[in-house]
């Protein structure tokens, strides 16, 4: 990318020129008169050199109206900006376009015809050809190119017409006109012909020496049309704000949401952590209760001349032994229980060296015990 002063390229491509042709074909695309519809025209006069005299004429759209007629002996003995106030009389002069109309005699014209894709280049295109359609050198005239009616009409040609006026007797009357009215010549045209239909559009100078400043010479229409835009944007603004205002309004109340959710779940896992620590003092509770209530049950109905030397319980098992007398009626009494069933000996019973039994038994405990517990 390379940057200089007038001159932008981007990888080689020129973006001034590209930037010229985009512009120019926008003008082209928009409806003839749109722009005097929005924009005051600039005030603008005309230095009007004829054979004895210069008339000053400030023009309006569709007219011009005489303010001054000097002879060229009188323009020698005017003083510096003597026309100054004459010519900016109820405008601004910043503004003021100030155009000096060459006579006819001096003026050097061609028409020719050209490739119609030159048509917004045709400056560029002709100031190589200068040479060759005058006796000078491009440095040495004013010149411009402006698109004429076509004679015969074609899809890919145009006709245009070349007009220049040599430097050497132009700039004398261009130092001359600024000198006595103060102000910079912004145009330089020409004196019209048979061929020039719109010399609005025609300057020798390539370029108004002075700025345009349209944005100064807005009218009420450009107002109104800015306030519809403005409309237009707000309406189409407003609904996608508004959306918007919803969307963080639910994100906000997401937000709420899931801190909730977020808390219930903590509060969850504390509930869930108490209930295991009751469950679990639950059971030991029961756990403890259990074999005492085995143990009470057993004294009551065991009679007394049998012991229970070891008793073990295990879930809903019980497993003891023990020595006595009378050990065979053990299990009818201990099935009577309405605590313990299934009760049996889980081996043969032996005889002791005193004459007493030896055995061993298990039952199991029934539902009634736990509604007990």
């Amino acid at each position: 990318m390379r940057f200089e002063i007038g001159n932008l390229q981007l990888f080689g491509l020129d973006l001034n020129a590209l930037f010229k042709r985009g512009k120019a074909g926008l003008i082209d695309i928009l409806p003839a008169g749109l722009a005097g519809a929005f924009v005051h025209p600039a005030p603008a006069i005309d230095a009007i050199v004829e054979k004895d005299s210069v008339r000053f004429l400030r023009q309006y759209p569709g007219k011009g109206t005489e303010i001054v007629t000097l002879q060229h002996s009188e323009l020698e003995l005017a003083a510096d900006s003597a026309l100054k106030a004459d010519l900016s009389r109820g405008i601004k002069s910043t503004q003021l376009q100030l155009s000096l109309v060459m006579p006819e005699e001096q003026v050097m014209r061609k028409r020719m015809t050209l490739p119609k894709a030159a048509r917004h280049n045709l400056r560029d295109v002709v100031s190589f050809q200068v040479a060759r359609l005058t006796p000078f050198s491009a440095d040495k005239v004013f010149f411009d190119v402006v698109e004429m009616p076509s004679l015969t009409p074609t899809s890919d040609t145009i006709d245009v017409e070349f007009i220049a006026v040599l430097k050497t007797e132009a700039q004398p009357w261009i130092n001359e006109i600024e000198r006595i009215t103060g102000t910079i010549v912004a145009r330089l045209k020409v004196a019209q012909t048979q061929y020039s239909t719109d010399l609005r559009a025609v300057n020798l100078f390539s370029q108004p020496r002075v700025k345009n400043a349209w944005w100064l010479r807005l009218n009420r229409n450009m107002a109104l049309l800015a306030v519809l835009i403005v409309l237009l944007l707000i309406t189409a603004v407003l609904p996608a704000l508004k959306l918007r205002t919803l969307v963080l309004e639910r994100k906000q109340e997401i937000q709420v949401v899931e801190q909730r959710v977020a808390d219930l779940q903590v509060k969850r896992q504390v509930l869930e952590h108490d209930l295991a620590s009751l469950n679990y003092v639950l059971e030991q509770r029961a756990y403890s209760a259990l074999p005492s209530k085995v143990i009470e049950e057993l004294t009551r109905i065991v009679p007394d001349d049998i012991y229970i030397n070891n008793l073990s319980v295990q879930k809903q098992t019980v497993v003891f032994s023990g020595i006595g007398t009378g050990v065979v009626d053990l299990i009818e009494l201990l099935n009577s229980s309405p605590l313990f069933e299934d009760a049996k000996f889980t081996a043969s019973i032996t005889r002791g060296s005193q004459g007493q039994d030896i055995f061993t038994a298990s039952l199991q405990l029934t539902a009634a015990l736990d509604n007990q517990l």
